[in-house]
This record gives structure tokens, C-alpha cells and sequence, in this order.
């Protein structure tokens, strides 16, 4: 065969492959495809893909053409050690003695497939390798530089459809637990609806009647009781309350409104807790942020209920700071409440803005899953950076719509 001739052949099976990788949506095919145009393309004998899987901490062959069954079900590829590439610069490595080489296991039963040669082509993405195509030849022999270049371009391209196929599983994979969290979501909401109206009804019976009683009480025991019952049914409506806030994911009333006014009002609310507990508060505003449509009510509940918890991170005589400012595209204000206290751990903030988590014994676990759902209907972000010990910041970012930045 002239070089032309060579380099026709090469041309056309890696189009072929080219057109597979970028047509086909099974990655089983592809491979299939790939493996068995390499074996021709350079006349070899026999070839196997394998790439590495994580869940068996083990290479496994994804692909073989022209390798015998019983000869692959010895395993001649298996275990994680053959990623230890022997290549200085990740190269393809050529295995002319195969009694002899370290990355060759069982080389008694290759030879009696007829194997008297191997060429190890890597996969690599971003510069890690993560598989090869191991290549079988019946004799020795040399390689020209475009045979070696043909096979290390059909990898690339192998390379990036096994990329592309682990990312997509990822995704989907990612949408599916996504979905099915909505799911739960949506059904737990549905039912704290239907206890809380039912739990309601009678508590507000329990409340009005030890109130009643509580007026006619002498002081002592029996009154200081009552009392306690008061307290706890409150406690009790509360949550209720929350359950019910968290079910309905009342849609905002929006109204143009200065979100420095509304931090106040917030802050005045939490006045007495703050003073109680010496908790200083740095206010850092930036009083040039304009009017902008939000609803006051809703975001003045997030803002208490952030406070709320960062008053319980602290000790006496902590530090909070809050924040108000523009984004630096304009596009958005931006919140921040952050605090000096105990921090929180990374595991459990994964859970944080699930509903009913708390780490507070007297906590509904309701304050911060209500505030995400305001937040998240205001089309806006609520992230938390927080490290133990060191404190918490939590970022508000709300956006600013596009017609009210043309009546600014």
C-alpha cells in the first residue's frame, strides 16, 4: 500500500469515527466503532478499550474487537496499576516483549492467541488519564508516524465522547434527584397544610380557655401552669403558622420600596433582643441604592428570621454586621447579614434550607426553607459561606428588573 494509499485509508476511518462520536447517542456503539476502526486502521489484530470506573475502583473493558472471550475473562486489563503511565510525556507506549513487561498480565495465555506485540494508546481529558485502547499484533513490526498519529487522534476523539457521555449521565442524573426532591417537597407541603388547619382548631380552643382560666387564678402553682400552657400553645401555633407559610409560598405583593427601610424595620423588631444579649450591630449601607418593586412584608420576614438566627450564633457581646449595596453589573442589590459565631459545619449545610432541620432545640427548622421560597420567588439567590468558629455570612441577591433601571 502506497502512502497515499495509507493516508486515504486513515482519512476515511477517521471520518468515520468523527461522524459516530458526534451522530451517535450510544456510547456502547461508539466504542464498538472506535476500537474496531483502530484494528484496521494500522492492520492489528485485535484491540480492547477500558476505562476506569469509580464505583469498582477498577479499569474495565468497555470495548474489544478481534480478543477472544475466554481470553478476556481473565481479566488481562483489570486493577487501577496499569494507570501508572510508563510514558515520560503520557505517550503511546509500545510493548514488544510481552514476557517481559510489567503491564502485561497472563502474556503465556496472549501468546497462544497469536499476541506478539502490544500498543497502549491513552485516554486522556484535561491532561489525566482515565483509560486505553490496548492494540494487539500477531507479529512484531514498526510503526511509521502516521499510523502512531492515527491511533493517538481516534483516542482524542474517544477521549471527549466518553467525557461527554459521563457528563450527561451527570445531569441527568443531578435532574432526577432534583425532581424527585420537588416531589417530596411538594407533598410534604401539601400535607403540613392539612395537619396544620387540623392541629389549628383545637389549640386555638386550648389557648382561649387556660387564658380564661389563667385571669382567674390566684397566684401560685395552678396559674404558674396555666401559664406554661399558654406559653407552649403559642410555641405550638407558631410552628403551625410556619408550616402553613412554608405550604403556601405566598406569591410576593410587590411595591416600589427602599430595601434600607426595610432593614431597619427589621432591625427595630429584633431592638429588645439585641440589647438583652449586648449584641453589637454595624450597620453598612449604601444609601445611594434606589426604590426598586419588592414585597416589604415578605423580605422583612427573611431579614428577621436571618437576624433571629444570627443572634443565637453569638455570644453575648457578638458582632453582626449587615450590608446593603449595588451589584457591581447594576443589575442587582445585594444583602448581607453576617455574624461572629459559632459557624456552621459543612456537612450540615448541605441541609440547611431543608425544611424541619435545625440545631436549635427550641427551632422549627421552618425559618430559613420559608425564606429560601421568598427569596427564590423574588427571582433572587440566598448563598451561605460560614466556617465553625470563625461565623457566618449569608448573601441576599435580588434582582433589579430591567424597566426600573430606566426610571431610576
Amino acid at each position: 500500500m502506497t502512502d497515499l494509499q495509507k493516508f486515504k485509508t486513515f482519512y476515511q476511518l477517521f471520518r468515520d469515527v468523527s461522524r459516530v462520536v458526534h451522530a451517535k447517542s450510544d456510547i456502547d456503539e461508539v466504542l464498538d466503532l472506535v476500537v474496531s476502526r483502530i484494528v484496521q486502521g494500522i492492520g492489528a489484530s485485535g484491540g480492547a478499550l477500558c476505562v476506569m470506573d469509580n464505583s469498582l475502583g477498577s479499569l474495565r473493558v468497555r470495548s474489544s474487537y478481534g480478543v477472544s472471550e475466554s481470553y478476556l475473562a481473565l481479566a488481562p486489563l483489570a486493577g487501577k496499576d496499569l494507570l501508572a503511565w510508563p510514558e515520560p510525556d503520557d505517550g503511546i507506549h509500545i510493548i514488544d516483549d510481552i514476557f517481559n513487561a510489567p503491564r502485561v498480565k497472563f502474556p503465556k495465555e496472549a501468546w497462544d492467541e497469536g499476541v506478539r506485540m502490544m500498543v497502549d494508546v491513552p485516554l486522556k481529558v484535561q491532561d489525566q488519564i482515565f483509560g486505553f485502547t490496548r492494540i494487539y499484533f500477531s507479529e512484531k513490526r514498526e510503526f511509521s508516524e502516521d499510523e502512531l498519529d492515527f491511533a493517538w487522534a481516534v483516542n482524542e476523539q474517544t477521549s471527549c465522547a466518553i467525557n461527554h457521555d459521563e457528563e450527561i449521565k451527570s445531569h441527568i442524573l443531578q435532574y432526577n434527584q432534583l425532581a424527585s426532591k420537588a416531589d417530596r417537597m411538594s407533598s410534604l407541603g401539601r400535607m403540613a397544610a392539612g395537619i396544620a388547619h387540623e392541629i389549628n382548631n383545637p389549640l386555638t380552643g386550648i389557648l382561649l380557655y387556660s387564658s380564661n382560666l389563667s385571669k382567674k387564678a390566684d397566684p401560685g402553682p395552678f396559674k404558674e401552669g396555666l401559664e406554661i400552657i399558654m406559653h407552649e400553645t403559642q410555641r405550638c401555633k407558631k410552628i403551625i403558622q410556619g408550616l402553613l407559610d412554608f405550604s403556601r409560598e405566598k406569591k410576593p405583593q410587590k411595591i416600589q420600596a427602599n430595601i434600607n427601610k426595610v432593614i431597619e424595620k427589621s432591625l427595630a423588631l429584633m431592638d429588645n433582643e439585641l440589647f438583652i444579649r449586648r449584641i453589637k450591630v454595624v450597620r453598612d449601607f449604601d444609601y445611594d441604592i434606589k426604590s426598586f418593586s419588592l414585597d416589604p412584608d415578605q423580605l422583612e420576614q427573611v431579614l428577621v428570621n436571618l437576624l433571629f438566627n444570627a443572634v443565637h450564633a453569638v455570644e453575648e457581646k457578638g458582632l453582626i454586621t449587615i450590608r446593603s449595596k449595588n451589584s457591581e453589573d447594576g443589575k442587582s442589590i445585594v444583602v448581607e447579614v453576617e455574624d461572629n459565631g459559632c459557624g456552621i459545619h459543612k456537612d450540615n449545610l448541605k441541609k440547611i434550607f431543608e425544611p424541619f432541620y435545625t440545631t436549635r432545640s427550641s427551632g422549627t427548622g421552618l425559618g430559613l426553607s420559608v425564606s429560601y421560597g421568598i427569596i427564590r420567588n423574588h427571582q433572587g439567590r440566598i448563598k451561605i459561606l460560614s466556617e465553625p468558629g470563625v461565623g457566618t455570612l449569608i448573601t441576599l441577591n435580588l434582582p433589579v428588573l430591567e424597566e426600573e433601571n430606566h426610571l431610576r
